[in-house]
C-alpha cells in the first residue's frame, strides 16, 4: 500500500522516517511521494584500458572514476554521458517502510534518467541514495546542487522483515 502526503507527515512526525537535513514538508511532499534534491558531488566514470569489470565484485576504489564537487552553476552533462550523483538527504527507513526511487517527470522530459535498475530501497535502509544518471537527450543538461532529482514512494510492509536492509550499500556516503 502506498503512503499518502498525511500519512508520509505522520510517519516523519513521529520519528519513523528520517531525512538528513531534514525535508521542507511545504515543498518536498508531494500527494503521495517525497522529492529529493541532488547532492554536490558527482563520480565521474573513466574508460579503464584493459580492465574486465565483474558484477559479483566490488569495483576497485580506483577504477569507480573521478569524484568531482560540483560548481554552484551546475555540472553539465552532454548527450549519452553517465555519471554516478547522490541524493542531498540522507533517508532513514523504519523496518515497516520500504521506498522506491522514481524520476521527475520534468527532467526525463530533458531525456535525464536518474536510475536504470535501483530503485527499490528496502526496509532499514539508512543513508545517501546514489543515482545513476544519463543523459539520453540530444542537449545537454545542467545538473545543479540542490535541484529536485527524484522523488521516493514508500509503501507499508503487511509484516515486518526478520531483518533490517543490510547489503553492501548500507550507510553508503558517496556514490
Amino acid at each position: 500500500m502506498t503512503l499518502s502526503d498525511r500519512e508520509l507527515r505522520a510517519e516523519i512526525a513521529d520519528g519513523y522516517l528520517k531525512f538528513s537535513p531534514e525535508i521542507d514538508l511545504d515543498t518536498q511532499l508531494q500527494d503521495s511521494s517525497i522529492d529529493l534534491r541532488l547532492g554536490d558531488t558527482l563520480r565521474v566514470p573513466e574508460k579503464v584500458e584493459g580492465h574486465v569489470f565483474y558484477p559479483s565484485e566490488r569495483i576497485p576504489q580506483d577504477k569507480q572514476g573521478r569524484e568531482e564537487k560540483i560548481n554552484p552553476n551546475g555540472y553539465i552533462l552532454g548527450p549519452h554521458e553517465f555519471v554516478l550523483g547522490v541524493t542531498m538527504e540522507r533517508v532513514s527507513l523504519p523496518l515497516h517502510l520500504t521506498a522506491r526511487l522514481e524520476g521527475k517527470s520534468s527532467l526525463a522530459r530533458l531525456g535525464l534518467m536518474i536510475h536504470f535498475t535501483s530503485a527499490h530501497i528496502g526496509a532499514g535502509f539508512e543513508g545517501i541514495i546514489v543515482l545513476e544518471m544519463i543523459n539520453h537527450g540530444p542537449n545537454r543538461i545542467a545538473l545543479v546542487p540542490g535541484m529536485p532529482i527524484g522523488q521516493l514512494v514508500f509503501d507499508k510492509m503487511s509484516m515486518l522483515p526478520k531483518k533490517a536492509y543490510s547489503g553492501k550499500y548500507a550507510g553508503q556516503m558517496t556514490a
